[in-house]
């Protein structure tokens, strides 16, 4: 109920702030060269300068104003990540999959956790992170990685993904280049937010991590992970994203130990709803296998925790892309001293 007042206040606020030129344009005259519109004066019985009635009306104006404003009453509805879960009700549903729009669902390399929203059947994204950092820390040196996250609707609830680090550079007295292996994803959304229940959208995810094409540096083995994707509206026009999940990891001793992780984010839109700022976090792991290959023991690994906060943007320069950055700092020896990113999202 409370998406809905949103809405119904920002179109109503919209149609007011248009209605003088709606019936400017409404009253223009068919060829007469008046602008003031289409009723004319005269000086017959009735004396100069009264009323003498409507002239024709030329249409032209008037359709092509109101195609205008309906085309930005459509895009108000659907910008924004407040209304990705109203863009799938039955009456909505069939312009939500024709649009081209990377603003719903939005990319998910931006911040640390991901989304509950997944893209129409048939559309894609490419998100590209190619300067992305991580600073050194216990049990594992600096590394540079060019990362990117491929998407793709199978269904309107299930996407495929495909994620890899990229061209990697780890520091350290051994350092190297190399490319980083890749990893096969899918997410599923399960249901949509239900507000007036207080019930946030929610998705499965699940991950991967493979061998294929990458470089022994940056090998970690093959690891699977699942995650529980939650997006809630909250008081203010922020929105709430939170992960929850387990990960497996592999110690430099080679054995493989699962780990808990939680990942978040608030957001809210700034200057309009082109630009979003947000605050973000994770515990142990991000939802992706992003991270830096953790070079230490088993028993090391269940001891240092790693965990980080930063702030970050979003800024949507049209309906087909996006520009993201963020900059985090670990809080633990074990988390890298400094994660720094700016990347891009396409749709298509």
């Amino acid at each position: 109920m409370q998406e809905l007042k949103r809405f119904s206040g920002r179109a109503h606020a919209l149609a007011h702030r248009q209605a003088g030129r709606l019936s400017d344009a409404f009253f223009s005259q068919k060829g007469a060269g008046r602008p003031g519109g289409a009723i004319a004066q005269t000086s017959g019985p009735a004396g100069r300068g009264a009323i003498q009635g409507r002239t024709d009306i030329d249409e032209a104006p008037l359709r092509r104003y109101a195609h205008a404003q309906a085309e930005r009453l459509e895009e108000g509805f659907f910008r924004g990540r407040y209304d990705r879960s109203r863009a799938r009700l039955a009456e909505n549903i069939a312009l939500w999959r024709q649009r081209v729009d990377i603003a719903n669902p939005g990319p998910d390399l931006a911040n640390f956790p991901n989304s509950a929203f997944t893209l129409p059947a048939g559309r894609a994204y490419v998100e590209i992170s190619p300067l992305t950092y991580y600073g050194s820390a216990e049990g594992s040196p600096a590394q540079y990685n060019a990362e990117f996250l491929l998407r793709y609707g199978l269904t309107d609830d299930v996407e495929f993904r495909i994620f890899g680090n990229g061209v990697s550079w780890s520091g350290g007295s051994a350092s190297a280049w190399g490319f980083a292996p890749i990893a096969f994803d899918t997410k599923i959304q399960l249901w949509t937010e239900k507000p007036d229940w207080y019930l946030p959208a929610a998705a499965a995810e699940a991950y991967l991590q493979t061998q294929w094409f990458g470089s022994r540096p940056f090998n970690g083995g093959t690891q699977p992970a699942i995650t529980l994707n939650f997006d809630q509206s909250l008081p203010f026009e922020i929105d709430l994203e939170y992960n929850l999940g387990a990960t497996r990891v592999q110690s430099i001793d080679g054995e493989n130990v699962w780990e808990e992780s939680f990942q978040w984010a608030l957001q809210r839109d700034f200057f309009g709803e082109d630009f979003a700022l947000f605050v973000h976090g994770f515990y142990n792991a991000m939802t992706l296998p992003r991270l830096p290959n953790v070079r230490v023991t088993s028993a090391q690994l269940g001891e240092g925790k790693q965990n980080a906060v930063g702030l970050g943007f979003i800024w949507t320069v049209d309906q087909r892309l996006a520009i993201y950055g963020q900059m985090s700092g670990g809080t633990t020896a074990s988390t890298p001293s400094t994660i720094g990113m700016l990347g891009f999202a396409a749709a298509f």
